[in-house]
């Protein structure tokens, strides 16, 4: 089953927001692609584009990036039949958590962490993601400990303890 993220944007306005989202994404080898639709300004054809992914056997996460008043988490997780996840270019912003019942969204603020969000929800359909995220963590605590190892020789005052 192909498993993929679609990126769905109020507006280009959101790119700078969108390119770190992908960065992310890449990180993991997720397919990914970008849609640029409103829900304010165009909802029949966010409605068309989400009944078209509604009927494709893969495993979707949408990906809802939207500022000031979005809408569009709240319809995207409405109508679509696979998770989304909103993660606003101005976070924290709350209309993003206010949707009504019915429409159940999760919030991401840092577009860094999509891709291992994603990566973790993909993991139990592809081995290649398992690996991946290992080596993410692997990565991030030989950089901590790298940083923790320059810290105390740099800026200890005097003799340090061994611990």
């Amino acid at each position: 089953m192909d498993q993929r993220v679609v990126i769905m944007a109020g507006s280009e306005s959101d790119r700078p927001h969108i390119e770190k989202i992908i960065e992310s994404l890449k990180y993991f080898e997720i397919l990914f692609e970008v849609r640029i639709c409103s829900a304010h300004k165009n909802p029949d054809t966010l409605l068309e584009i989400i009944r078209g992914y509604n009927a494709l056997s893969a495993a979707i996460i949408f990906i809802a990036v939207a500022g000031g008043n979005d809408a569009l988490s709240g319809t995207l997780s409405f109508h679509a039949l696979h998770p989304v996840i909103s993660c606003p270019p101005d976070a924290p912003n709350e209309s993003c958590l206010t949707n009504p019942p019915g429409s159940a969204n999760a919030y991401i603020g840092n577009a860094k962490n999509v891709g291992k969000f994603a990566a973790q929800a993909f993991a139990h359909l592809n081995p290649r993601y398992r690996k991946l995220l290992e080596q993410y963590n692997r990565e991030k605590v030989m950089s901590l400990e790298k940083s923790d190892k320059e810290f105390r020789k740099r800026y200890t005052g005097g003799s340090s303890w061994e611990v």
